[in-house]
């Protein structure tokens, strides 16, 4: 009997810690989410890796659309997921990086397209200290 209770107990301690592992900020599925998109999570806008610690997701903008609000996150908006800029006044310029951070508290980054076009919007975690977003224009 204390045999099948010390199995019972391992198999549901190894359980536990694979569910943890799926659901970790690491391994979480992130979206670029924002106006492009309505803000849901479609898989089409689901960032895919573009290198080692860096993510990316492509989205179809029209310029006169003026600035699309926008923030990384994954399905839930988890706080540890959720990227989102400091000055929320501030905005994303084609090919030049600014810092982001995880939380709630963070506002929308906001990018205006100059034309018509797809876009990537690049999130590099590879400095967790220092989250940065690109955005490029699309290949």
């Amino acid at each position: 009997m204390i045999k099948k209770i010390v199995l019972l107990a391992s198999l549901l301690s190894c359980s536990v810690a694979a569910w943890a592992d799926e659901d970790s900020a690491a391994t979480r599925a992130i979206f670029l989410r924002g106006e492009m998109n309505n803000w849901t999570a479609p898989k089409e806008n689901q960032l895919a890796q573009a290198e080692a610690g860096v993510l990316v997701a492509k989205a179809t903008l029209q310029a006169s659309h003026g600035a699309y609000k926008f923030k990384f996150a994954d399905e839930k908006w988890k706080s540890d997921t959720t990227f989102g800029q400091f000055d929320p006044s501030s905005k994303v310029e084609l090919d030049k990086p600014v810092v982001a951070k995880a939380g709630y508290q963070w506002g929308d980054m906001k990018f205006t397209p100059a034309a018509d076009g797809v876009y990537a919007f690049y999130l590099d975690r590879r400095d967790a200290k220092k989250v940065l977003v690109t955005v490029k224009k699309a290949n």
